[in-house]
């Protein structure tokens, strides 16, 4: 009787490529919960971090200008509109849009910059140290204690951070992280971790009947984690993902995922 199994030795690169061959389909649900875990977190990481990167530009704006009041005259430095730029993240870019400062009575030639747009330009380490700031908000849910930290990053105080700017890029999280599903037919949920510097981060992605994909959610800790994960499935469940219902989950093996699978 054949053997159901089939047994690699370390150094034998012929048995592993006759392995994977055979075993070719096998692999590809993997190779695409890599990817779509991998998606997700890069999408939470843009919507959140061109919220807070917008954040601490309005409060280095009001640094020089004072907080804008429409209808009022201002000081010497006014406020003059809105502008379309680019900032890193880390390896990202992310398109925002910063306020605009103006002497009075100087023209063109009166534009006043944002002492902080170009600490983001020129400081090449600055992206991965607001990129680590933010993901550690994100996933503990202390976006507050953020968005102060990421502003004093580059020269904005922590006195400086108003409540208004902290709610206002607040809710973008708000909005992500408590999207509801009820009305949503998920196929398939792909839960995977994924690693940044000394951050795991689990992800869990969803496929509907028509072959859409969602970012369902995301939670601090490893695949390893039962605690975790069962936490994370049980946020879905809450926002309106029925238990119930048979689904196709792909996991990577994970002892303590399969077991927060079953209990939820």
């Amino acid at each position: 009787m054949e053997k159901p199994y089939h047994i690699v030795e370390k150094d034998d690169s012929r048995g592993w490529a006759s392995l994977l061959a055979k075993n070719g389909q096998a692999l590809l649900p993997m190779v695409e919960l890599i990817e779509q875990s991998q998606v997700a977190v890069d999408e939470l990481i843009e919507v959140l971090g061109r919220a807070t990167i917008e954040a601490v530009l309005r409060l280095s704006a009001e640094g020089m200008a004072g907080p804008p009041h429409p209808g009022k005259k201002g000081g010497a430095i006014g406020w003059h509109g809105r502008e379309k730029s680019t900032v890193c993240l880390k390896e990202r870019k992310l398109r925002v849009e910063r306020r605009r400062l103006r002497k009075k009575g100087q023209g063109q030639d009166g534009e006043v910059p944002i002492p902080a747009y170009p600490a983001m330009q020129k400081d090449r380490k600055l992206g991965g140290r607001m990129l680590e700031i933010l993901l550690r908000g994100v996933s503990t849910r202390q976006y507050r204690a953020v968005l102060p930290e990421m502003a004093e990053t580059v020269g904005v105080s922590r006195s400086s951070v108003s409540r208004e700017a902290t709610e206002a890029s607040e809710k973008e999280l708000q909005r992500l992280c408590e999207r509801r599903f009820d009305n949503v037919e998920l196929l398939i949920i792909y839960l995977d971790g994924v690693i940044f510097g000394e951050h795991h981060v689990l992800v869990a992605v969803g496929v509907d009947t028509e072959g859409r994909k969602h970012v369902l959610g995301v939670a601090e800790g490893a695949s390893a984690n039962q605690v975790v994960a069962r936490g994370l499935l049980q946020d879905l469940v809450r926002r309106g993902v029925n238990p119930s219902r048979r689904r196709l989950f792909v996991i990577d093996g994970s002892k303590a995922l399969r077991a927060a699978i079953d209990a939820v």
